[in-house]
Order: C-alpha cells, then structure tokens, then sequence
C-alpha cells in the first residue's frame, strides 16, 4: 500500500504553509481568483499569476504582491506564515462585537475554544500513538496549537470589553 503525498491543497487544510503557497492559495480562493486581486490593484494578471505560481521558478512575489494579496483577501493563511517567518509569532483580528450581546460572544469564543483544545489533545495522542512524530504531524500540531492560541488571545479582547457587574 503505498502512502499518497499530500498536495498543497492538503496542506493548506492542515499547516502553516510558506509564505510563497499562501499567498498563491489566498489569491486563489479569492472571488474572481487571482484576476480579481489583480484587478482591484491595477496589476497585469499574468504577471501576477506566474509571481505565485508554485511551479513557475523564475519569477517570484515581491512586497508589492503581498501586500496586495494581503489586501484584497485579508486571508489569515498569509498572516499565519508570516508569524511562522518571524519565528512563531500570533495574531489577533478584533472581531465586532455588539454591545447588547458581549457574554453571548465571550460564551460562544469559550465553547469553541474547549472544542478545539479537544481536537489538538486528541491529535497529539494520535501523533504520539506509534512513537514517532512527523514532519507532516509537527506542522498539523504546530497549526492547531496557532488556532488554540489565537482563540485564547480573541477570548482575553472580548472579556476586558465586558463592563463591572454585567457577568
């Protein structure tokens, strides 16, 4: 039985991908695809498409690509690889919340938070299940233990917005 690679599309589900496969996922999945990213920023499309082509060795993103991939798509992908780049650092996007309704949040963010924390728990049991733990197991963990993170960052936000007496 031979053992299937993972395609990027795999691993854009499971990991923190390097910056130059984000940015080519993000545009992607973006509405319109590359072409609409492309558009919004006055860019020649082909030129674009063959900077985040992962195939297309000779030419590269630069800044300017970034930060209109960054832009137009506001994909988290991106911003996970850069933190990864910069040696495993988080971020937060504050969410709106409504003023009459913070608790119902702060629940909601706590129940979602204790269900992923469930998910990377039992993903490490099964990680360490054989003894050995690898390259693609590290990069799922490492993606699951961003995702805990950031929920206990956004649950911190939401509850210092929650007033005196109102619990």
């Amino acid at each position: 039985m031979s053992k299937r690679w993972p395609t990027s599309l795999d691993r854009a589900e499971r990991e923190v991908l390097p910056l130059g496969l984000s940015l080519y996922h993000a545009a992607r999945d973006y509405q319109g695809g590359i072409k609409a990213v492309a558009a919004v920023h006055g860019l020649n499309a082909t030129t674009l498409q063959h900077k985040l082509s992962p195939t297309h060795e000779p030419h590269r993103p630069n800044l300017d690509d970034l930060e209109a991939v960054l832009a137009v798509t506001r994909d988290p992908r991106i911003l996970d690889s850069l933190g990864e780049i910069a040696g495993g650092c988080l971020w937060v996007q504050p969410e709106s919340l409504r003023d009459d309704e913070p608790m119902d949040s702060v629940l909601a963010t706590i129940s979602d938070l204790h269900a992923k924390l469930g998910e990377m728990i039992e993903s490490v049991g099964t990680s360490l299940a054989d003894g050995v733990v690898d390259d693609r197991e590290q990069a799922e963990l490492r993606l699951r233990t961003r995702r805990v993170l950031e929920l206990v960052l956004g649950l911190e936000r939401l509850t210092c917005g929650v007033g005196e007496g109102e619990a």
